[in-house]
């Protein structure tokens, strides 16, 4: 993965969130205007109760939604107590125009989401 320090830049940007353990950021399908940067603890990302990736602190998960405008692709829920940064449109706007390698991690983490959604769905 590109060396980006998302929980970093997404502390100072967004706005922090608590969730405990079992609670659901969003669900599949939700309208998504949002992302979420996972800053402590532990998040699954499951389509139709099949464990798509496991996703601890640094990981993105909500982009997608902001890329195409499209519906959420998967219900994501805490599965430890959890803190996240939630960056809106705006906030996402500015890191893909101005942060060196943002498109990059990116595009890596949705590779390796789809590879996972893959396996899982076999």
């Amino acid at each position: 993965m590109s060396n980006i320090n998302m929980s970093a830049f997404a502390e100072k940007m967004g706005v922090s969130k608590k969730y405990r353990q079992g609670d659901v950021i969003f669900n599949r399908g939700d309208e998504g205007d949002c992302m979420f940067i996972v800053q402590s603890g532990s998040i699954e990302l499951k389509v139709d109760d099949k464990l798509v990736d496991s996703c601890k602190q640094n990981d993105a998960i909500g982009y997608m939604s902001l890329v195409d405008g499209s519906a959420r692709s998967s219900t994501a829920t805490a599965s430890t107590d959890t803190e996240v940064s939630i960056l809106n449109e705006r906030h996402f706007r500015y890191m893909v125009d101005e942060v060196p390698n943002f498109a990059m991690y990116l595009m890596e983490t949705m590779a390796q989401r789809i590879r996972g959604m893959a396996k899982a769905l076999d």
